[in-house]
């Protein structure tokens, strides 16, 4: 829901100018946001959450939180002490692929084939 509010503002309250570096990175955010939330949304209603599904929802949303939230406070304040999230967001977000990747390949090995 913030990202479907947030593009909204994007659009028509922040007045990014739509060639300016700002606006990509606004968008590329709003998209990180959609797509991730989409995945935890997916990840939590799964019957079965073992510990990686558990560490890839944990890690996913604090990298959505650390990452998107990270370029929102850049593109609108610019720099300050909170860009720092950013990189420590898109770690979390590659942890989290990866404790997803550790599941699928773990659950690969215990099946019947």
């Amino acid at each position: 829901m913030m990202a479907v509010i947030l593009a909204a503002a994007g659009s028509h309250i922040f007045h990014l100018d739509r060639s300016s570096e700002q606006y990509l990175l606004f968008n590329n955010a709003v998209v990180f946001q959609l797509l991730h939330a989409i995945l935890i949304l997916w990840l939590c209603s799964l019957k079965s959450s073992d510990f990686w599904i558990r560490s890839t929802i944990y890690s996913m949303l604090l990298g959505v939180m650390f990452f998107c939230g990270g370029l929102y406070v850049l593109i609108l304040v610019g720099q300050s002490s909170f860009t720092w999230l950013i990189p420590v967001g898109g770690s979390l977000l590659i942890l989290g692929w990866l404790n997803l990747s550790i599941s699928g390949f773990k659950k690969l090995g215990q099946s019947d084939y």
